[in-house]
């Protein structure tokens, strides 16, 4: 067994004693909060919108910038080949 070995085993044991020991385990689930307050649900449904449409744009910016590179590596590809 080399060193590797000796790591991979450690490691398995460590995994073991924090299972066994239930740290991240929740005994009891938190309670639901139910929201009356009209203003408050709307602020609520304004936060949700605000950030579907930030997780949106920051989506469409990373595949407009793969899109880019991968036109420009193409374009790069071409231009060798000729």
């Amino acid at each position: 067994m080399g060193i590797f070995g000796i790591a991979k085993r450690g490691l398995g044991m460590l995994a073991k004693n924090k299972k066994a020991s239930g740290s991240y385990i929740l005994t009891d689930p938190s309670p639901k909060v139910i929201i009356k307050n009209p203003d408050t649900i709307k602020l609520n449904k304004q936060i949700k919108r605000v950030k579907q449409i930030g997780a949106g744009t920051a989506g469409a910016i990373g595949g407009a910038a793969v899109y880019g590179k991968v036109k420009k590596n193409k374009k790069k590809k071409n231009k060798d080949k000729k």
